[in-house]
């Protein structure tokens, strides 16, 4: 070897030694920083988020989790079964630069609020404003206006799916501020690895001094995702979700399902608010119940284990109910025979007698069509098993009526209020009782206690036949025959099927209750559940073919258990001497003004404007869990109907002047609404539904 190549291997190893002791300060002033700033971010978490400092607590990190230092002295971790590190040698410039592509390029969520009726024979307060509210946004889509490009520095919401280090975070938050922030991050460990990476803290003080709300979903899972946002939404309402900025930080299957599912079900958060009509009858009806001394749902006592095994058989009026009537026929004396709504003129039909009847809809057009389809003494053999909101004289038909309090409903609160002022305790509610009647009857027989429940006809939709009812319902089979309810055809969506590779037509709302359904069986783990013929797979419930079950042996002397469920978990609840004071009514009317004062208040900009409408629903939510929930309730879907829109309207164009112009208008109309809203409770809070309308019998 020579003199120069000598030379050249020294330098070599001279430049490789000067790397090694400059990356060994790089690691060094990192762990300095790195440490310092995670007991910042500790005792940051440990004071705002609690539940995630006691999640960290139990984390076990993986045996070769190890943050390593970049030559831009930024932290990078190899995420567990990845070939790569999460960045590149300068972490930050890198989520710098995405943050800008992100801006430039926004994904925003937006819902189309055009699909109101231009006109309705339905005359209540409710629908006459949103035709009107329909009216307008069709008139907006007509101005053609540019819509906005890029991400303003003020949005009403953001939805970050992945966390990786967060040096992404406060970058965007330079940028713009969101009235609500989600943060959502499947692996915990990425998580904890971010709390050396990024001052959290300066972010969590920054929302919190902008009076913002910041959200984490940590451990996101795809199957429990949605569920989890809902809850949260509902908790602080649909507008924190209605316009979002949607960002997705770190690649991977894990971000990739959890976004697919928020853009497959992100309807749910734009429907199912309630609405004011719905809630001043729910009111008036649970008025009406504690005034004529109806039994109430009071968990007070509960069957003895013995009888807990007994068979409940809940019987929809799904098609695949047909498969299963053979059973029921040699059954009917071995089990508790349920009837969900209009699934007892079926079981009526082919001689099954049902021992209960479980109805869930307010309006009278559900009564009338229930008092109609029967003969009375046919109501005189069963007992009614509803909810406080159901028409007054719908307990009429029967020798016996139970009901139990619905949650998210005025009428619930002020019972709940009026129990504990007077008897100093609450009544339970029955879970995941919506939307529709099948949902409410599993709710009940759950909450009893019992252990073996067998779902007949509870399909979720229709076969791929197109049958959508059992064959001896009162629907018609065809659009074409004379005699029967109409029933339109079910063909939005699909659903698996219960039994094998097949599936089920559904639409939104049996989608809702179908995932209710399966939250309930979730929530009983020590109930089995058997889902019975082909109707839509429930997960969590044994799946069977009619032709699978085995007749029982044994009779039941039914009426002494019957009588003994109604004693045990029944009682009057003796609130029948009550006035105008007692339900509160003057609080409705003062929330109705205060919101007419703060709607008089200047603005000038879209922010001024949002802010407006934030000060709006923080003030109704402040109802919410209150001893006056029940105000809350009444205002709370005509709120989110119209907020929702006037939201979107704000951030969806570019021209301020023509967003304010037409902000100016809507919001108008919603100003008019609240002063009809206050003068139509005062006169109607105890009056009955006497509305009929045939779309609102399909879903007994």
């Amino acid at each position: 070897m020579n003199s120069n190549d000598i030379n050249e291997e020294l330098n070599l190893l001279s430049e490789k030694l000067e790397d090694t002791i400059k990356h060994q300060e790089r690691e060094a002033i990192f762990a300095t920083e790195a440490n310092q700033r995670f007991e910042r971010n500790w005792q940051c978490f440990t004071q705002y988020y609690p539940e995630i400092i006691g999640a960290l607590s139990n984390l076990t990190l993986r045996d070769d989790f190890c943050i390593h230092v970049t030559l831009s002295g930024h932290g990078n971790i190899i995420p567990e079964n990845a070939p790569a590190p999460l960045y590149s040698q300068n972490p930050l410039e890198q989520s710098q630069e995405q943050v800008k592509r992100q801006i430039a390029h926004p994904v925003l969520s937006l819902t189309d609020y055009t699909g109101y009726p231009d006109s309705s024979s339905d005359k209540r307060l409710h629908t006459e404003y949103m035709v009107k509210l329909g009216q307008f946004m069709r008139k907006l889509r007509e101005f053609d206006e540019k819509k906005i490009e890029q991400l303003p520095g003020d949005f009403p919401s953001g939805i970050i799916f992945g966390v990786g280090l967060g040096y992404h975070i406060p970058e965007l938050l330079k940028h713009t501020e969101f009235d609500y922030l989600f943060i959502i991050e499947p692996d915990l460990e990425q998580f904890y690895a971010s709390l050396f990476c990024i001052d959290w803290f300066d972010v969590i003080e920054k929302i919190d001094v902008q009076g913002n709300c910041l959200f984490f979903n940590l451990g996101a899972d795809k199957n429990t995702f949605i569920q989890d946002l809902e809850s949260v939404v509902e908790d602080i309402g649909a507008f924190s979700a209605v316009r979002s900025f949607c960002y997705q930080h770190t690649p991977g299957r894990d971000i990739n399902e959890l976004i697919a599912n928020w853009a497959a079900d992100y309807f749910r958060f734009q429907m199912g608010h309630g609405f004011f009509n719905d809630a001043i009858t729910g009111f008036a009806h649970s008025i009406s119940h504690l005034e004529s001394n109806q039994f109430f749902l009071t968990n007070k006592d509960k069957l003895p284990a013995s009888l807990l095994d007994i068979p409940v058989f809940l019987v929809g009026n799904g098609p695949s109910l047909d498969e299963a009537i053979d059973y029921l026929k040699n059954n009917q004396n071995k089990g508790i025979v349920v009837a969900a709504g209009s699934a007892l003129v079926s079981l009526e039909r082919i001689g099954i007698q049902a021992d209960f009847h479980v109805l869930v809809e307010r309006p009278y057009a559900n009564y009338k069509i229930v008092a109609d389809s029967l003969p009375i003494e046919a109501y005189k053999r069963v007992n009614l098993l509803a909810v406080n909101m159901v028409h007054p004289k719908t307990t009429e038909l029967y020798e016996w009526s139970g009901l139990a309090l619905k949650g998210n409903e005025g009428g619930t609160d002020l019972i709940n209020f009026l129990s504990l002022k007077n008897r100093s305790k609450t009544l339970p509610l029955i879970p995941y009782s919506n939307p529709l009647v099948s949902n409410t009857a599993l709710s009940f027989f759950l909450n009893f206690g019992f252990k073996n429940v067998y779902l007949f006809g509870v399909d979720n939709g229709s076969l791929p036949s197109g049958k959508h009812h059992s064959d001896h319902s009162f629907y018609k089979k065809d659009k074409d025959d004379e005699e029967g309810i109409g029933c339109a055809p079910v063909t939005e969506k699909t659903l698996p099927g219960n039994l094998g590779d097949g599936f089920v037509y559904t639409n939104d709302l049996y989608k809702i209750s179908h995932s209710q359904l399966e939250k309930l069986v979730e929530l009983n783990p020590l109930a089995d559940v058997f889902n019975i013929g082909n109707g839509a797979k429930i997960k969590g419930a044994i799946s069977l073919a009619a032709d699978e079950l085995i007749d029982s042996e044994n009779s039941l002397d039914k009426p002494p258990l019957v009588e003994l469920i109604k004693k045990r978990y029944f009682e009057n609840l003796s609130l029948d001497k009550l006035n105008d004071e007692d339900y509160e009514v003057q609080r409705f009317i003062d929330m109705c003004n205060h919101l007419l004062v703060i709607s008089n208040e200047p603005y000038t900009t879209i922010k001024e404007a949002a802010d407006l409408l934030k000060r709006q629903q923080r003030y109704v939510y402040s109802f919410k869990n209150s001893p006056l929930g029940h105000i809350y309730h009444m205002m709370k879907g005509s709120l989110l109907y119209f907020h929702c829109p006037l939201i979107t309207l704000l951030y969806s164009y570019e021209n301020e002047a023509f967003t304010l112009e037409q902000f100016d208008e809507l919001f108008s109309l919603w100003q008019d609404y609240i002063v009809d809203m206050r003068e139509y409770f005062l006169e109607n809070y105890k009056v009955h539904c006497d509305f009929l309308n045939d779309e609102q019998l399909a879903s007994i």
